[in-house]
């Protein structure tokens, strides 16, 4: 009975195990795919917030997001830091001619930006230490406000 109760239990260990296993590279493909590194040649609507109004990113560490189309105009960017650490959030286009640090800040809040022509952009998040963070960019206005 022993030796029964053993194996249960050893099968059931490595069921789920390989769960886990199985969870943790489901979530890894999830993450590739939504995450693409800045030198990626790849462009969709997705990037473009011209059509989805909005593009948001979170992380733990320094991150560069996968770039995105901007249109010129007005934006937000409303952010989630930590309240001690401070996080610098630079915007740069992907041809790296055009860069703003949008800002430098801690807790939660929202700043306002403009970019001053359409192109594809990337944004770099910097937090001064590890620690988790949340950015989303919203255009501002209707699309033919732009100017």
């Amino acid at each position: 009975m022993d030796s029964s109760f053993l194996l249960v239990a050893l099968i059931l260990v490595g069921l789920v195990g390989y769960m886990a296993y199985a969870k943790f590279r489901r979530d890894q493909r999830t993450f590739d795919s939504l995450y693409k590194p800045t030198d990626g040649d790849l462009f969709t609507d997705e990037g473009d917030l011209e059509t989805s109004g909005s593009i948001s990113f979170t992380g733990k560490s320094d991150f560069i997001t996968q770039r995105f189309r901007m249109r010129a105009g007005k934006y937000k960017l409303i952010y989630r830091f930590p309240t001690d650490i401070n996080v610098k959030v630079e915007l740069s286009s992907a041809d790296e001619s055009d860069h703003e640090i949008i800002g430098i800040k801690c807790g939660e809040g929202e700043i306002g930006f403009t970019v001053r022509h359409d192109d594809d952009y990337f944004a770099e998040i910097e937090p001064e230490i590890d620690c988790d963070w949340e950015i989303e960019i919203i255009r501002l206005g209707l699309p033919s406000s732009s100017g």
